[in-house]
C-alpha cells in the first residue's frame, strides 16, 4: 500500500502513518503484514480500496467494486467508497456496475449500452434519454 506514496516522494513516517489510518478505517487494523490470499474477499475489497484512496486522489474509479461479494459485504464496500467521496469536495467518484440498486445510490446515473450513452439520470429525475 506504500509504494504509490513512494513514488510521490513521501517520507516514510508519513507514509506509515497514512497506511495504518486507512487500514484502521476500513477495519483491517493489524494486518498490514498479511498477504492478500489470507484475506478474505471482502477484506481483498477493502484493502483495493484502502490502496486507491491512501494519497487522497481526487478521481476514484470502481469497476464493480462489489462484484463477487455477498450482500453485507457489498454493502459495506459501497458504504465505504460513499463515505469516502464525500470527505473532500472535489473527488469525483465512478462507479461501474450492472446492479441498479447500487446505481440509484448515487447523485447521477449514465446508461451506456454498446459503449454508447442511451440514458442519463439525476437526483431531479430522467435528464435525457437516446
Amino acid at each position: 500500500m506504500e509504494l504509490p506514496l513512494i513514488y510521490r516522494g513521501w517520507p516514510r513516517a508519513a507514509r506509515r502513518r497514512a497506511v495504518a489510518e486507512i487500514l484502521d478505517r476500513v477495519g483491517l487494523a493489524g494486518k498490514e503484514k498479511l498477504r492478500p490470499s489470507s484475506l478474505s474477499g471482502g477484506e481483498q475489497q477493502r484493502v483495493a480500496i484502502a490502496r486507491a484512496v491512501v494519497g487522497n486522489p481526487t478521481l476514484l474509479l470502481a469497476d464493480e467494486p462489489t462484484g463477487n461479494l455477498d450482500s453485507v459485504t457489498g454493502q459495506s464496500v459501497m458504504e465505504l467508497l460513499r463515505a469516502v467521496h464525500k470527505e473532500t469536495a472535489d473527488r469525483i467518484l465512478i462507479v461501474v456496475t450492472h446492479d441498479m440498486e447500487i446505481a440509484r445510490s448515487f447523485d447521477r446515473i449514465i446508461v451506456l449500452h454498446d459503449g454508447r450513452i442511451v440514458g442519463e439520470e439525476g437526483r431531479e429525475g430522467r435528464i435525457n434519454a437516446g
